[in-house]
């Protein structure tokens, strides 16, 4: 559906469309939509469109900034921006805390709330004996994390995606342990990466080309929030419930499952703490159009005593 949506399509509709005069929000994907629906006001002020990437947002955002329209604003995945000093978007365009929306909920209170739905307290609390989950969790998507950016910043040809919707998924049980739930290693996750990056499109770099780029980006000391990807996280957190924990709730399927339920659990309150929050907020009022549903107002507004 996307593919055949171009962003002039996207911005045509938007101009030829006389019946709405809210603010149209620009978001990447169906997920993103799921997410900031919660939040905004979409039955009077408010019109998400997914688009179908990051590209494709700043690409709309930019042919609506070259005919003047004004009622726009997009957000958009940070990705690696952060640890790559890339240069910052244009104006309308806000990013993510972390390194994805996924991440920014899965570092809220909202992945505690989750875990209820899954797992007993009782059983979680023995796996962690004393560790901390979201640590467990990065430590190994950290490994990911850094393959990812070595094959962003070098251009490696590495896949970790199928090139369809309905493609293969990446195995990530051929480098975690599903009995004790333990990294198996570097050689492992590489070795799983490249085999999985064959015959696509593109040249892949040799075995040893990556692990040495791996090795250098691994003494980088990164921020986690901004290299890990929420894709992994969710990923590995499958198959903590449901391989090395044994949950037996019958909606876990697959890792979109989780990613559906971090979006439920994901509360206002912890969209407050975001600085995506508070850079639409001052956008909302700056524009003079408060496009927020009127409880997240009204919390806001009591939560921090300000006028709106």
């Amino acid at each position: 559906m996307f593919r055949d949506m171009t962003p002039e399509r996207t911005a045509n509709a938007i101009m030829q469309d006389n019946m709405f005069n809210g603010t149209y929000l620009i978001v990447e994907g169906k997920k993103d939509f799921n997410l900031y629906s919660k939040f905004v006001d979409v039955d009077n002020s408010v019109e998400i469109k997914q688009v179908g990437g990051k590209e494709k947002v700043k690409s709309v955002i930019k042919i609506l900034d070259e005919r003047d329209f004004n009622n726009k604003i997009g957000i958009v995945d940070a990705d690696f921006s952060k640890l790559t000093n890339e240069e910052p978007l244009m104006d309308n365009i806000y990013t993510t805390d972390c390194h994805d929306s996924e991440v920014m909920m899965y570092n809220s209170k909202a992945l505690e709330n989750m875990l209820n739905i899954y797992i007993s307290k009782k059983k979680l609390l023995g796996f962690l004996d004393g560790r901390e989950i979201r640590e467990i969790l990065m430590n190994i998507a950290q490994e990911i994390g850094i393959l990812r950016l070595a094959n962003h910043l070098y251009s490696l040809g590495l896949a970790f995606k199928p090139k369809q919707i309905d493609g293969k998924p990446l195995k990530y049980d051929k480098f975690i342990n599903e009995k004790n739930f333990e990294f198996k290693g570097r050689e492992q996750l590489i070795d799983t990466v490249i085999n999985y990056s064959l015959n696509r499109n593109g040249k892949i770099s040799s075995k040893e080309q990556v692990k040495d780029l791996f090795d250098e980006l691994s003494n980088s000391g990164y921020d986690l929030l901004h290299l890990v990807n929420g894709h992994d996280l969710s990923n590995i957190l499958y198959i903590l419930l449901k391989k090395s924990l044994k949950s037996t709730n019958k909606s876990l399927h697959d890792y979109n499952s989780l990613e559906d339920a971090i979006i439920l659990a994901y509360e206002s309150t912890f969209f407050f703490e975001t600085e995506l929050f508070k850079n639409l907020f001052i956008w909302s009022i700056d524009n003079n159009n408060f496009f927020f549903k009127n409880d997240i107002k009204e919390l806001y507004q009591r939560i921090n005593a300000v006028n709106v």
